[in-house]
């Protein structure tokens, strides 16, 4: 039986000191990335910072910038729902509290989950941010994944989703953890399946559930990637420089330590040096009897390393079926 293929991209800036730019972040990576998948027939899902795009649109009135990246974001993201591509639903409501200067974004992370706010200003932020997606796709938004992974306690935004026709997720990855206070995760319970039921938490199944998890899939890392990675950001070149032009937010001194100096639970990836786990992680998982391979990435942390991998990886996978989640409607 042919497992089925999945590459759900995080559609967003950056949220450190420098947000970057829609075109850097954005347009030219996912542009490139189209360039490899659609040799193959491959269908990429985008999951759209959708707080970002309804800013634009807010702001685009004010400053004719913001006006013209939005109709770059709309123009690109129509056009590829029109080539089988699939659109879906990424929150990070941080963006309640950004605004532009008129030169740049400045980004405030003081709220960065959905869970620091009212259970009035969740429903409020869902609702306003999936129709900044509908307005330009339609009708077809369904799954949704958090910011951050950060979708715990579930309980304070299911009912937000459930009202907004929210249904699907794909946030969880197998024994993923983060006890970073501003970013807290544990999926350490979650088990090893390609898809699940849940009602009150994602990491923990409920055969009756109203809500779908279909899970990222994950591989351990050892610290030495961890170490090449220090040396490759030194080092490496225009190969490994990523297309996004911003700076990604820091993580607690403890993140850094613990990757440095013990296995970690990671992503299967395509951004930058994790992509060349892509072979190894598809052997485990297909080894295990694995049904979906759910890889992840973010456009703006492609490189050109990156995007040989992944075409390296695809031109050896014809068994995999390319799916969106699209293809799982009736789990509904």
């Amino acid at each position: 039986m042919s497992a089925k293929l999945l590459i759900s991209l995080d559609y967003e800036l950056f949220f450190g000191r420098n947000a970057g730019t829609v075109d850097k972040c954005m347009i030219e990576p996912v542009e490139a990335l189209l360039g490899v998948v659609e040799r193959y027939g491959v269908r990429l899902v985008l999951f759209v910072d959708a707080g970002f795009v309804f800013k634009l649109k807010e702001e685009g009135a004010k400053h004719a910038s913001l006006g013209r990246d939005y109709d770059k974001i709309r123009t690109q993201l129509q056009h590829l729902k029109e080539r089988g591509h699939d659109i879906q639903l990424h929150i990070h409501p941080h963006w309640e509290d950004c605004f532009f200067d008129g030169e740049q974004w400045v980004i405030d992370t003081g709220r960065y989950k959905l869970q620091d706010f009212s259970s009035n200003d969740i429903e409020n932020i869902v609702s306003k941010y999936k129709r900044a997606l509908t307005d330009i796709v339609g009708d077809s938004v369904f799954a949704y994944r958090a910011g951050g992974w950060c979708i715990q306690p579930f309980s304070a935004i299911s009912g937000a989703l459930e009202n907004n026709g929210i249904w699907l997720d794909s946030t969880v990855y197998h024994q993923g953890i983060s006890d970073d206070p501003q970013r807290w995760f544990d999926f350490s319970q979650a088990p090893a399946e390609a898809w699940w039921r849940f009602a009150h938490d994602p990491a923990e199944v409920c055969s009756d559930g109203g809500f779908v998890e279909i899970p990222i899939s994950a591989c351990k890392i050892s610290p030495l990637f961890f170490w090449r990675m220090l040396v490759i950001k030194k080092m490496g070149g225009s190969d490994h420089r990523a297309f996004g032009d911003g700076a990604s937010m820091t993580y607690g001194y403890k993140y850094y330590i613990d990757r440095l100096t013990r296995p970690t639970s990671s992503v299967v990836s395509v951004d930058g040096l994790k992509s060349a786990f892509l072979g190894k992680a598809y052997r485990q998982f297909r080894a295990a009897g694995g049904e979906i391979f759910n890889v992840m990435g973010h456009p703006k942390a492609l490189t050109p390393y990156a995007l040989r991998q992944l075409d390296t990886f695809l031109s050896n996978r014809s068994e995999l079926e390319s799916v969106t989640f699209q293809d799982f409607k009736h789990l509904q």
